[in-house]
């Protein structure tokens, strides 16, 4: 099956089974990644969602149903991701591509002024374009330890950021598979496998067939990685304390990036922040717990 199609079929289905239905629409913007594609969905002030690593839009297809109500959301594909186009990271300055895709992005879709939902790497980008947009942004919240806080990353990721290896196990033992996406929500994203359903693992499956996905997530890898971890020069734990807008935390309690103890002294170093922790949740504690992840995103941007 073609994998453009099987991805569309197989979100689709998630949307069914969510009672939602977004428009899909792919806007042609200024910046370095042309042609984005994004959900847009609910009625209220825009709220713009940033997915991490190597995902897409349909990861949050578990909240848009709540958020929809009260916000009018903008889920956005992050480039070489989903249905926005390849994305070659090499040789790219990584904070400056950060801020250009988020600013070009907004102003495509004409949005002056938003709040932020970050996860992971969608936290790194939100985090960057904060601190240098301060004025369009009205609330940042960061869901799920965001990239650049912390410059220990897991193992697996480590060795798909190391040149040439990467290409070997993307052929062999990474290949792209559901047994290979169920293994990696379970050893980094998830805390009970239970709460991810077979459907969400074969559309996720198809988003890495999506033409040109995983060279630009390796290449995304290679940019920000070393053997050893996060790139010192990419790290912005530091920085914290220069953002000067609103900014909310959500925060797994068993996270495998990194644990709320050593997050929360560095998230304090903020003018304006809050803290939560949800409890019996991953990196992606929407996922693991929703019902909780929708109340504190309520009442964190009111």
């Amino acid at each position: 099956m073609d994998a453009i199609k099987a991805y569309k079929d197989t979100r689709q289905k998630l949307f069914d089974s969510a009672g939602v239905q977004p428009e899909s629409i792919m806007v042609t913007t200024k910046g370095l990644a042309k042609n984005v594609h994004y959900l847009k969905i609910g009625q209220g002030k825009p709220l713009i969602l940033i997915h991490g690593g190597g995902s897409h839009s349909s990861e949050w297809i578990n909240i848009l149903k709540p958020l929809a109500e009260q916000f009018q959301l903008y889920v956005v594909d992050r480039p070489g991701c989903g249905l926005s186009d390849a994305f070659d990271y090499r040789g790219v300055v990584m904070q400056e591509s950060a801020v250009d895709f988020v600013r070009s992005f907004m102003d495509a879709v004409g949005l002056q002024q938003a709040s932020f939902l970050g996860q992971s790497m969608g936290g790194y980008f939100s985090i960057c374009f904060a601190l240098q947009y301060p004025e369009r942004v009205e609330r940042l919240l960061l869901i799920g330890a965001p990239a650049g806080m912390n410059r220990w990353i897991p193992l697996p990721l480590r060795l798909l950021g190391a040149s040439g290896l990467n290409k070997l196990l993307i052929k062999t033992v990474a290949k792209p598979s559901v047994k290979n996406l169920k293994n990696l929500h379970q050893q980094i994203l998830v805390a009970d496998m239970t709460n991810i359903s077979d459907d969400y693992l074969l559309h996720g499956y198809y988003s890495q067939l999506l033409p040109g996905n995983a060279a630009s997530f390796l290449s995304l890898l290679e940019n920000v990685l070393t053997i050893s971890g996060w790139k010192k020069d990419l790290y912005i734990g530091g920085q914290l304390h220069q953002l000067q807008v609103p900014v909310r935390f959500i925060w797994g309690d068993q996270d495998a990036f990194e644990k709320p103890e050593s997050g929360l002294p560095k998230a304090s170093a903020i003018p304006d922040y809050q803290f939560e922790v949800v409890e019996n949740a991953g990196h992606g504690p929407w996922l693991d717990q929703p019902e909780r992840c929708v109340h504190l995103i309520f009442s964190m941007l009111k």
